[in-house]
């Protein structure tokens, strides 16, 4: 007997097959794995004469006849089998296993098969189209819940999850149309102000108005996903010269690592002082690494004198260099064919830091692709069901949190949902540890330490980033989730708990004395009173006007904000490392203080008021990334608050 191929009885390649079983394809698989010999060995020759009338019957009912002038071909079974057919009707090899004897006919007119697959196609279309018209017409038509008048009063605040009518969540998004570009954002604080800043005379049927095409393009980098670059220099020739190599690697380690730690430093450098003594002859992977390392010091770097002394050159040029080398590298690892741990770390690195620069809907793009290739490698997976070693183990939890925070970030930079949704991973925290306690040969798994580690603000931050899911993004993603449809006094309650939890885990093993937890201290604080100030904005939670009390109370944490961040920015204890919440620090602060002192300004907290708005304006006046569309707004703003 002729042994069976895969493809016979696969239902993807023949459906017919599992219509002409007798059985449930899962029994008949069943059969063939667990059977004894003798029933698989009958199995299988019944099957065969199944399987070859089943691939062997055409759709439509042939005449089981030759062609006319008699068989000029073999049958389609014989053909099959490549065995010589006798031409007979039927020939003998299907009589002899009782198959029907089918014989090719060749197509009467020249055009007539590509003409019936045209058809088919045209019909699918059509089937597509009359599906989508009966979609719309059950979409548009009135829903109970939204014309009649419930019975009591509903609390839309605490409204269940399993409330939501089918689109009710998805109202919250809309159009917006800046700079003659359309786009869509969700509910976000700054989608929100664009409703209370709408000019007075606004009507519905100039509400949404198309903006001529700006011609006037700005300048802003926008870097390709594959760098193709008219560089003349090799990729060796654009790293640093040796010293300085290390030099940078130094800078990384004061002024990235302490806030995103996502690399074991003590693996890393080893790797660096090897690396450096040839740069012809780097892994490809590796040397993503070691430019995203470079770009991310420069990043970190606000001194433009140290730079000059250090290269003879300015910060942008610097850059420049930098993001082709992290591009180019990343194109010669093939990393998104065959992405790694490494790649992936490069890849997140220059994106964390880019955002400072780069185009927004780039990053964001560009975090999409991150995250799938993340999840290629099974990082949404905790490396304990993966058998994983457990220093990789802790290894993928940074990179994977770093990536999942990073998503959170350019979502609300973009005014869109997050990508990664709650049912799409399970890895766990990383462990709060040095990186001293973790080595390549360890056996045992990380265990939390009770105390501050390099570990802690990192931490924080992925624990705060991944709070904050639950709080100001759409009412869609909250239902997508499962996350509890919390009130606003729910919301603010949550603010106060987690704030409390992070005292108790972490912020209490602080020493203030220690530059680096005071800005652990502060900048928690700051980011959670920041989220505060988003969720109770009139604009963005559609709730009454603020009361006299909570006017007052989140002009002076908006005031707070401004005056901490320019704290933190200009003392050099901590300047170092506000490059990584630089971008979005005290801008929504600044929006609501202005909106506030255009709408209802507070006398006693006037002057401290427009101090810090003042202050704000002067920091980033000159610094604003070319492209931001909120700095209009905020300009927009103060200008109408000046007016009154």
């Amino acid at each position: 007997m002729v042994p069976l191929t895969p493809e016979s009885w696969n239902p993807r390649v023949n459906p017919q097959y599992l219509l002409k079983l007798k059985v449930p394809f899962t029994s008949h698989l069943h059969n063939r794995l667990h059977g004894s010999v003798g029933d698989v060995r009958s199995s299988w020759q019944k099957d065969e004469r199944e399987i070859e009338a089943a691939y062997l019957i055409p759709p439509m009912d042939a005449p089981n006849v030759a062609p006319r002038g008699g068989p000029v071909r073999s049958c389609l079974a014989c053909k099959r089998r490549k065995i010589r057919c006798d031409r007979a009707q039927p020939c003998s090899y299907c009589t002899k296993l009782r198959l029907q004897c089918v014989y090719p006919i060749p197509p009467q007119e020249g055009r007539r098969a590509p003409e019936n697959i045209l058809l088919l196609r045209l019909k699918a279309i059509e089937t597509s189209l009359h599906r989508l018209e009966s979609k719309v017409n059950r979409d548009s038509s009135p829903r109970p819940s939204e014309h009649a008048q419930p019975p009591d009063t509903v609390n839309h605040d605490t409204e269940p999850l399993s409330s939501l009518t089918p689109g009710s969540d998805l109202r919250s998004g809309r159009l917006v149309c800046e700079e003659g570009d359309t786009r869509y954002v969700t509910s976000s604080f700054w989608a929100g102000l664009d409703n209370v800043d709408q000019d007075e005379s606004a009507t519905p049927s100039n509400e949404f108005q198309m903006s001529p095409p700006v011609t006037n393009h700005t300048t802003q980098h926008r870097a390709p996903v594959f760098e193709s670059t008219t560089r003349s220099e090799a990729l060796h020739q654009l790293h640093p010269e040796g010293n300085n190599v290390f030099a940078l690697w130094q800078v990384f380690v004061e002024n990235v690592d302490p806030v995103f730690k996502i690399l074991h430093v003590p693996t890393i450098q080893r790797q660096i002082l090897k690396a450096s003594q040839d740069p012809t002859q780097i892994p490809p992977a590796f040397e993503s690494l070691m430019f995203a390392i470079y770009y991310a010091a420069i990043t970190s770097t606000q001194s433009s004198t140290y730079l000059q002394a250090l290269f003879q050159e300015e910060r942008q040029p610097l850059l420049d260099r930098y993001r082709h080398g992290v591009q180019r590298s990343l194109k010669k690892a093939n990393f998104m064919s065959t992405p790694d741990v490494t790649t992936l770390q490069a890849l997140t690195i220059f994106l964390t830091c880019a955002r400072q620069t780069l185009d927004k809907t780039y990053i964001w793009s560009m975090t999409g692709l991150l995250i799938r290739l993340a999840m290629k490698l099974g990082l949404h997976r905790d490396p304990v069901f993966l058998g994983v070693p457990s220093f990789w183990a802790e290894m993928r939890r940074r990179l994977w949190w770093c990536i999942a925070t990073l998503d959170v970030r350019t979502a609300e930079e973009n005014d869109m949902d997050p990508f990664i949704c709650e049912h799409m991973f399970d890895t766990k925290f990383p462990a709060n540890v040095n990186d001293a306690d973790l080595h390549l040969n360890m056996t045992e798994p990380a265990s939390n330490l009770r105390r501050h580690t390099e570990m802690l603000y990192s931490l924080i931050r992925f624990e705060g980033s991944y709070a904050a899911r639950k709080l100001v993004f759409s009412p869609k993603f909250t239902a997508d989730n499962q996350y509890p449809s919390l009130s606003l006094s729910e919301k603010n309650d949550f603010i106060e708990s987690l704030l409390k939890d992070f005292d108790h885990r972490y912020l209490r093993y602080c020493d203030n004395r220690i530059p680096i937890c005071l800005l652990t201290v502060t900048s928690i604080r700051i980011v959670l009173a920041k989220v505060k100030l988003t969720i109770n904005h009139p604009a963005c939670n559609n709730a009454v006007p603020l009361s006299n009390a909570q006017l007052r109370d989140l002009t002076q944490s908006s005031v707070e904000i401004i005056e901490y961040a320019r704290t933190l920015r200009t003392n050099d204890n901590y300047s170092r490392w506000i490059w990584l919440f630089q971008k979005y620090i005290e801008w929504d602060a600044v929006a609501f203080l202005l909106h506030s002192l255009t709408t209802s300004p507070l006398p006693d907290l006037l002057d401290r008021a427009w101090r810090a708005v003042d202050t704000f304006f002067d920091t980033w006046e000159d610094r604003v990334p070319e492209g931001d569309r909120r700095w209009p707004r905020l300009k927009s703003l103060r200008a109408k608050a000046l007016s009154k």
